[in-house]
Formats: structure tokens, sequence, C-alpha cells
């Protein structure tokens, strides 16, 4: 993935269990630190430019939850709502190819081990003392 001008602001969604919150929230600091602008309100997007989603992709009603979010965004991009969105965690990893099939929307997925490339993608500075 071509690394993105840094975004005004970016929107996280943590869905699913604690890892996914750990990982948001390690999303977070680094953005945090590189001074891109975060919102942890799903319900408005206004100002928002990139959305992240963390999805969960184990259990159904979870899966469900975290297709029926994507799409939600996916929505408010082709409104004009939204720049980019951009899917992360269990559910991208596990269906990835899939999902860019189904969804072609999002501008990334990435699975539980990239989060170096989201915060690159993001225009965020990795800093691996933020990560202890």
């Amino acid at each position: 993935m071509k690394t993105r001008s840094r975004p005004h602001t970016v929107g996280i969604v943590s869905l699913g269990c604690a890892k996914n919150l750990i990982d948001s929230e390690l999303l977070q600091k680094q953005l945090d630190a590189s001074k891109v602008k975060i919102s942890f309100d799903p319900s408005s997007i206004k100002g928002i430019d990139t959305m992240v989603i963390n999805t969960c992709g184990f259990i159904g009603d979870a899966k469900q939850e975290s297709v029926e979010t994507i799409l939600g965004y996916v929505q408010a991009k082709s409104e004009g709502k939204l720049k980019h969105v951009f899917v992360m965690g269990c559910l991208s990893e596990r269906y990835r190819e899939q999902l860019r099939k189904d969804i072609p929307e999002v501008d990334a997925f990435y699975g539980v081990n990239e989060l170096k490339t989201v915060f690159r993608d993001l225009g965020a500075h990795y800093n691996k003392q933020l990560l202890g």
C-alpha cells in the first residue's frame, strides 16, 4: 500500500474482544504521538477523513456486526462523508481476499500483525517505545 498523506482526522471503531481494544489503543498512541487527530465517536463522522474499523472474525454475531459496520462506513464514503475506510483485525486477517472481492470500496485491509503498516498508511511515525 502506498503511504497516504496524513489525514485531518482519523476515526477508530473497535469491535470484538479485549485484544482489539488494546490494538486500537496502540493505534491511538501512535497517532497521538504523530499529532494525527483522532475520534472514538463512531456515531458522528463529521470532520473524519479516514475511518479505521478494528474487526472481530471468530463468533458469528461478531462477524455480522463487523460486516454491517464496514458496510455502513462504506456507504458514508460513497456519500462523500469519508475519504477512506480501512479495516483491520481478525475478520480482515481471516477473510481478506473474500472481503476485497465483496467490498472493494474499502481502501485497505490489514491483518492482526500489520499494525506498523496501519500506522504508516495513516501518516503516523512508528515509535516502538509506545508499544511497550
